[in-house]
Parts: C-alpha cells; sequence; structure tokens
C-alpha cells in the first residue's frame, strides 16, 4: 500500500465515472517514469515501458483469476487528476488503472 484512505470516488471522478472503480475492494494503479528508462535503453525506453505495464497488468488478471476475483484494465481516465488522487511526482505517467473486486 502506498496511500491510506479510500480514494476510489475521486479516481472514479478521473476515470471519467466509471462505476468499477468506485466498487472495487482495491485499485491497483500503474505508472512509469519515461525518463528513466529513455536514459537507459533510449528511443526503445517508452516503448519497454508500455510492455512492461501490459505484463505487470496480466498478471495481476492471473492472480485475481486464481483468487476467484476479477478485474480490468481502465486506461481511460484524466491523467493529471489521477496524478492528483494518488499523490505521484510530476515526472510519474500513470498507465492504467486496475479494480479488482468479486467476478459477476
Amino acid at each position: 500500500m502506498v496511500l491510506d484512505g479510500d480514494r476510489r470516488g475521486a479516481l472514479c471522478a478521473a476515470a471519467w465515472g466509471q462505476e468499477c472503480v468506485r466498487t472495487a475492494a482495491v485499485v491497483i494503479g500503474i505508472a512509469a517514469v519515461y525518463a528513466r528508462t529513455i536514459a537507459k535503453y533510449a528511443e526503445r525506453g517508452a516503448r519497454y515501458a508500455l510492455m512492461e505495464v501490459g505484463h505487470a497488468a496480466q498478471n495481476v488478471h492471473l492472480q485475481a483469476w486464481a483468487l476467484g476475483l476479477g478485474t480490468v484494465v481502465v486506461g481511460a481516465f484524466d491523467d493529471a487528476r489521477v496524478n492528483a488522487v494518488l499523490g505521484m511526482a510530476p515526472d510519474e505517467a500513470p498507465l492504467c488503472l486496475l479494480p479488482v473486486g468479486r467476478r459477476p
């Protein structure tokens, strides 16, 4: 856990009202610091960061399923609002939200 408190309502608003964000038991936010990967891998750094977030999200999906839970990748959101709600540094770019909860 990175932050205390229930931020699901604010995250839901930042994700343009997607209720799965508000009603999830937990929401995992994945972000990248592009400057770090670009410094190491040059022009391919941004691509590597995006591939890595896909792999991380897939692992969350697999673990959720193994636990009898469900999740979905939410990519439609206001970046600046998600940054503010999660208290992220200015160089951190939010890439996806993963609301985790009961399967329907």
